[in-house]
């Protein structure tokens, strides 16, 4: 797989400009320009950096830990959508335009949420039920997953 500076610096834990002074001397094995861009091949998740013979040593990660994502049902707009459905029936003509509705959706991804009426999970994921120990919103089932997810009706 290759990657951009942005993405392998962000794996690295450095910056991206200390990571293309670590590319412009040759220290970053397999990686070549393409144009403007370097191409930066990943082994393990992460590139490989030559150690100098002087000097102190990189501080850079030898680990990456990509970031969870947490998919939640928000369970109170979804009573609220079923009453204001209740209370003007003409709000959602034959299930097709859901626009007017709150979302229910919400995928929280380190500070961010995104909200949403449908989501995909390009990965593997998994479904945690955690009654005695719910998540800060009060939720006590969710879905974790390290993948990417894609909010397809979203609003924010």
């Amino acid at each position: 797989m290759l990657v951009g500076t942005t993405e392998a610096a962000k794996r690295l834990g450095i910056s991206g400009a200390r990571l293309r002074i670590l590319l412009k001397e040759g220290r970053v094995r397999g990686a070549y320009k393409c144009g403007k861009l370097w191409m930066i091949p990943l082994y393990n998740g992460l590139p490989i950096i030559v150690k100098r013979k002087r000097g102190p040593q990189g501080k850079w990660n030898t680990t990456y830990i990509p970031a969870k994502s947490v998919i939640h049902v928000n369970r109170h707009k979804i009573d609220n959508n079923r009453h204001l459905m209740e209370k003007y029936p003409d709000l959602v003509k034959n299930n097709q335009d859901i626009s007017n509705l709150a979302p229910v959706l919400s995928v929280k991804l380190r500070q961010t949420n995104h909200y949403g009426h449908e989501m995909q999970v390009n990965g593997p994921c998994w479904v945690v039920y955690r009654p005695d120990c719910p998540r800060g919103c009060g939720a006590t089932v969710w879905i974790e997953t390290f993948a990417s997810v894609d909010v397809i009706n979203h609003q924010l």
